[in-house]
This record gives structure tokens, sequence and C-alpha cells, in this order.
């Protein structure tokens, strides 16, 4: 198949109605397809295994945000400059996704364990961050910190960086994937929180090849400790996970366990923690 030919496979893909509005990134999709493209003989086998991993990365029923509103909402509350309302705000935007939304109870003592590991100032790669960058207004994070995000939702992306230039949040938010561009610049700390078993199912060993291309002292990754629904429990599954993606890479430093996941403290080879 030829370069037009992937192109006006993945241009389909992208104005299908179910991800038009998402805004996906060209190279997600060309990455998938390409993949699909060697393990299925048949072309429509491969588009339909795109699609399946596409709704895996994407997890649209995790999201109960309207971007559009919510970016009207935003301006209208942080031109108001009142604190409490721009916390309400993040609170609420937080609530949207399920990964933050079962964070909101231990929030404050989930980043405390962070911050503990973390010397001031200090430069923080959020990686697949979802809507993790509204929990700034909401900890006391060092002024000095630098946050970059990353994310392949580019409406997310777009509100995110509105906060940070409001709030004069030093760093930006950009549309990214980061399997396909990992951030190479040298950071204080990654994190990767509640992905690395969606990115698994992506592609088998994505997590160590992620892991494996950073450049940063702290790491910091944490996975669910029971499915969506709670009717699984996977800690054994998801330390297993981890344990392989850091094998030759570092080691696990500390773990703390809350309700809904467990955080792991990793040093790397290639950094000082």
């Amino acid at each position: 198949m030829n370069d037009e030919e992937l192109n006006q496979i993945v241009q389909r893909i992208s104005n299908s109605k179910k991800y038009r509005l998402m805004k996906i990134p060209r190279e997600t999709i060309l990455d998938l397809l390409q993949i699909e493209l060697g393990k299925h003989p048949k072309e429509a086998d491969a588009i339909k295994m795109v699609k399946a991993k596409l709704h895996n990365i994407a997890a649209p029923y995790l999201d109960a945000l309207d971007y559009e509103k919510a970016a009207q909402e935003l301006e209208q509350v942080l031109s108001s400059k009142d604190r409490k309302n721009i916390e309400d705000i993040c609170i609420r935007f937080l609530q949207a996704h399920h990964s933050t939304d079962e964070r909101i109870p231990y929030m404050k003592d989930f980043y405390a364990f962070i911050f503990d590991k973390i010397e001031s100032p200090c430069s923080i790669l959020d990686l697949a961050c979802g809507l993790n960058p509204f929990v700034i207004p909401l900890v006391q994070f060092p002024a000095s910190t630098s946050y970059f995000a990353y994310d392949i939702h580019q409406p997310r992306i777009e509100l995110i960086n509105h906060l940070f230039s409001s709030l004069g949040i030093h760093g930006t938010a950009e549309t990214r994937d980061i399997l396909v561009r990992s951030p190479l610049q040298k950071a204080t700390a990654a994190f990767l929180f509640k992905e690395a078993h969606r990115m698994e199912k992506r592609r088998k060993g994505a997590t160590r090849d992620l892991l494996s291309s950073l450049n940063v002292d702290h790491l910091f990754v944490s996975l669910p400790n029971h499915s969506i629904h709670g009717k699984y429990n996977l800690r054994k599954r998801m330390h297993r996970l981890i344990m392989e993606s850091i094998q030759g890479l570092g080691s696990i430093l500390e773990n703390k366990d809350f309700s809904s996941e467990t955080l792991f403290y990793i040093g790397l080879n290639n950094g000082k923690a």
C-alpha cells in the first residue's frame, strides 16, 4: 500500500463521526494502521482492528465533558479571578473523567506523597494527562513548577492550555501521541497515571518502550486496583505489569496504596531517584 492510499484511509477514519470531534492525531491513526496492516491480509480486517484500538485509546465513555461549553465556562470563571469558583470548576472537570473522579477523595494525599520525593524547583512531564492538570489549582504545587502535559485529545489540550495561560502556570499542553513521539527533554519527574495497562492493549511492551526513552530523575506510575465497575481485583496483574516494564531499567523505590489505585515511585537507572 502506497503513501497516498494510507493517507486516504487515515483521513477516512479521522473524519468518521466517532472521532471527528476528538481530533485524534494523524500520527496515532497512522501508527495503528501500519501495525495492523502488517498483521492482517485483508485491509477491512486491519481497519476494524484500528477502530477497536482507537476506542480503547480514546476511551470517550470515560469523559463526560462538552468541550465547547467547558471552554466558555472556564473563560468566564477565570476572568472573574475568584479562587473558590476556579477551584469549583476544576473539581467539576476532574469529576468528568472516571480516572480523576476516583482520585478526588484522596487527591491531596496522593500529591503529597509525590512532592515529598521531588525537590523544588521542578519540571513535570504529565504523560497521557487526561484531565490531571486541573488538579494544579487544588493542590499545593511548588510555585516554580514547570508543567508539560501530553494527550491525543486536542479539545482537552486546548482547555488545559487556557488554564495554564490564564493562571500563569509555566509550561504547555501539547497534542501528542507519546507512543509515537515520546518527550525526550530532561525533567525532574514524569507522571503516568492509570494508563500503562491501556497502552499495553494497544501494543504489548509499549510501557517499557516509553519508560526507557524518558530522561527524568523521578518516575511516578499509578495503576488501578480494580476494574471500572469494581468486579475484578487488578492489584496482582498491575504489579506484574510494572515489574515487567521496568526490568533492567530501574526498580520500585516505594509504593502507596489508595482506594482505587496504587502509586509506584520508581527509580530509573538513568535518573537520580
